[in-house]
């Protein structure tokens, strides 16, 4: 840092890729120092990946440092040199910097929130002697943590419910989604209603305490972080059946006309390799987020995945996971009732289709269903296919007698078996290798082989569902984020 100080008054465009660094640079020493804190306390699997991830950053960091100083030298040695093509030079060495840190930090946060699983209440004391350095990343996760554990101890102190009276009374339905558009109803700024979905026998109080709990956590998430938007409050709704609830998601300054991933693979077939990469990473993220929140989302699909546009800019915007229509908490009562919509079945494990459900819902559940995602943003053509006035699969699934299957467990493994085909036969030569193993690893992640690296072995523990946090993290989310075009 002292080297690069020297350089600030060479030209004024250098002043804010130095102070990134400088950000970034105090953003990460104040993660090594809180994790230096809790290292007793974090599960030796954790620990493994921060170690890597540590090793990784060394590198970076040594790098950067060699960069720097052969610039620094150099300055030394060719005093001849036109002033602005020192700096030009200096420049390209300093984005580069930018780049490998701010890439570093992407890989790094969603194991540093991970941290909120841990269920040890010595986290949160060391938390606390972090604070005291005024670390603001300690200083999150602590917040993030007191939240939880207000939710578990049903000690809500912030209401969220609000009025209806306070939104206008237009309201634009999102195509191929349950979500609108509305605004509010003084202020005119736009925001997006999301519905829940509870069936069965769920009661008001059992279907408002998980959308409560989950709205609450929503207020304190970084949009582009997580890849969730932030919730600022919960409508609540009679219905003919049963009370449902709508989220109320804030619309992040600077993004507009929110279209579904749907929509995108059905009337925009054009989209570029870079644009569904990124569509993937940020999708892999949002599934990670509302893991580390303690919550299952049940419901991913190209329906619920949001993707905006940003204001003068012609490239698709960030995309985000909504569709919380019946989230619960991970290790929450889950009901067992489903339904024999093919379309929602296709995004499902076989396990957990049909009216009745065999298995308990769980996060490797929302890791299929992202692999069923991961597939068709890869091949960029949507399963789900719009005839007239109905619905019927793309053909080159091959799945429209087997969705007619009388034996709909049989059906469900034998569209199961497709998928993985599919992935393994036209993967490779679309998106490579790399990815086609995030999809396979996806389908496969409850599969009892020793070849799934999400399988939990015998005798093997993880109430705080850190191990296959862990797992996703090293399996999905990292070799996603090792992928550029």
């Amino acid at each position: 840092m002292k080297i690069c100080l020297e350089y600030r008054n060479l030209e004024h465009d250098l002043n804010e890729l130095i102070m990134t660094i400088e950000m970034a640079w105090v953003k990460m020493e104040g993660q090594l120092d809180s994790l230096r804190v809790l290292w007793d306390t974090i599960q030796p699997p954790l620990q493994s990946l921060y170690y890597k991830a540590l090793s990784h950053l060394q590198t970076k960091i040594m790098t950067a440092y060699e960069s720097v100083r052969f610039v620094h030298e150099k300055k030394q040695l060719a005093s001849n040199l036109p002033r602005k093509a020192k700096v030009v030079y200096f420049k390209q060495r300093l984005k580069r910097i930018v780049s490998d840190l701010e890439e570093w930090q992407r890989r790094f946060d969603p194991s540093w929130y991970l941290i909120t699983r841990i269920a040890d209440p010595v986290v949160d004391k060391r938390l606390k002697e972090a604070i005291l350095s005024r670390d603001p990343s300690a200083v999150r996760l602590s917040h993030m943590r007191q939240v939880i554990r207000e939710i578990s101890n049903r000690r809500i102190t912030c209401p969220v419910f609000r009025s209806p009276n306070i939104i206008g009374d237009k309201r634009s339905p999102i195509p191929r989604s349950s979500a609108y558009v509305a605004s509010y109803r003084i202020s005119s700024r736009q925001i997006i209603l999301d519905p829940t979905n509870f069936k069965g026998q769920t009661t008001v109080a059992a279907g408002r305490h998980p959308t409560c709990d989950l709205a609450y956590l929503l207020r304190h998430v970084e949009p582009m972080t997580f890849g969730l938007l932030k919730c600022e409050g919960v409508l609540e709704q009679a219905a003919d059946q049963a009370t449902q609830f709508q989220f109320i998601f804030e619309i992040p300054d600077g993004l507009s006309s929110p279209v579904t991933l749907r929509s995108l693979l059905i009337e925009n077939p054009g989209c570029s390799l870079s644009q569904r990469i990124q569509i993937a990473k940020q999708l892999a993220r949002s599934v990670m987020f509302v893991h580390t929140t303690g919550f299952v989302h049940k419901s991913i699909r190209p329906e619920t995945i949001i993707v905006f546009h940003k204001t003068g800019v012609e490239r698709l915007g960030p995309s985000f996971l909504i569709g919380f229509e019946r989230v619960r908490k991970a290790d929450g009562r889950t009901d067992l009732f489903g339904d024999l919509e093919w379309e929602k079945n296709l995004y499902r494990h076989p396990q957990r289709q049909g009216i009745h459900p065999e298995e308990v819902f769980e996060m490797r559940h929302d890791i299929y269903s992202l692999g069923v995602c991961l597939l068709e943003i890869a091949i960029w053509c949507s399963f789900v296919q719009e005839s007239d006035s109905s619905l019927i699969p793309w053909s080159d699934l091959h799945i429209s007698q087997v969705i007619t299957d009388k034996d709909k467990r049989r059906g469900a493994f034998e569209i199961k078996r497709k998928l993985i085909h599919l992935s393994k036969d036209r993967l490779p030569s679309l998106v490579g290798d790399r990815y086609t193993e995030v999809v396979i690893a996806c389908l496969c992640c409850l599969d009892d082989t020793e070849y799934n690296s999400f399988r939990y072995e015998q005798g093997m523990e993880d109430e705080d569902g850190v191990i296959v946090g862990v797992r996703y993290i090293e399996n999905i989310l990292l070799k996603l984020e090792e992928l550029f075009i």
